[in-house]
Order: structure tokens, then sequence, then C-alpha cells
């Protein structure tokens, strides 16, 4: 798992509604520096996810659905990320990895996967940009 660009834009976009208002698109991109079309793109996976929310009209935008402290890293990473395994073999069957003879590199890189997940489920949006 690679935190990529997308969950940097992911997380930027919950520090601009971090104050709870609607803001527009716009507002939300000149405040993190977020290319315009990217932030399209994650604030409809984020309301798809139900992070986010929309109004319509004049005075529409976006704002969050959820606390800040009822939202973790992982819930923005898994929104944004395909694949959270830091290495190939962590999402299939790994061939040098069997029940008879496992693989120390990869038993060693499973329990890393497992810390940085737990790490990142228990880690509050608050504790970072609140």
């Amino acid at each position: 798992m690679i935190i990529t660009k997308r969950s940097d834009y992911a997380l930027r976009v919950c520090r601009a509604l971090k104050d709870g208002k609607t803001h527009s698109v716009r507002e939300i991109c000149e405040a993190e520096d977020i290319p315009k079309a990217f932030a399209y793109k994650i604030i409809r996976e984020l309301e798809q996810s139900g992070i986010v929310n929309s109004e319509r009209g004049k005075e529409g935008g976006y704002y969050l659905n959820r606390k800040l402290e009822n939202l973790t890293v992982y819930d923005i990473v898994s929104v944004t990320e395909e694949d959270l395994a830091i290495v190939h073999c962590m999402k299939e069957d790994c061939g040098r990895n069997t029940d008879d003879i496992p693989c120390r590199m990869h038993v060693e890189l499973e329990r890393i996967q497992q810390m940085l997940e737990k790490e990142l489920r228990d880690k509050p949006i608050s504790d970072i940009i609140g």
C-alpha cells in the first residue's frame, strides 16, 4: 500500500471541509492546491462512500457527512486506493509462500501490513487535521 496523490488529495478535501460548512469545489481546490479535474473525481468517490455529502443550488457545495473524530485515515485511503497491499504477493496467493514452506519474507511483510492497517484504522482524521 503506497499512499498515492489520490489519497493525499482526499485527505486535503477532508481538511478543507473540517469546519462543517458547505464549500464549492473551487474553494476546496484553492484552499488545498488540488487540480480541479482531480478534485471532482475524488469528491465523487468520497460522496459515494458516504464520507462527503453535497447540496445543490446557488449556495450548494460539499460538506463532511461524518465527524472528524469518527473518520480514520484508513476510511479515506480505502476509498481512494484500489489495492491496500504493500507488495503484490499480499493480495494473491504467493507461490513462494505455502503452508508447508512458509516464506519468511512474506510472513514479515504480512506482519508489517497488519501493523500499518491497524495504525491507519486507529488514527482519527481529527488528530492530523483538526
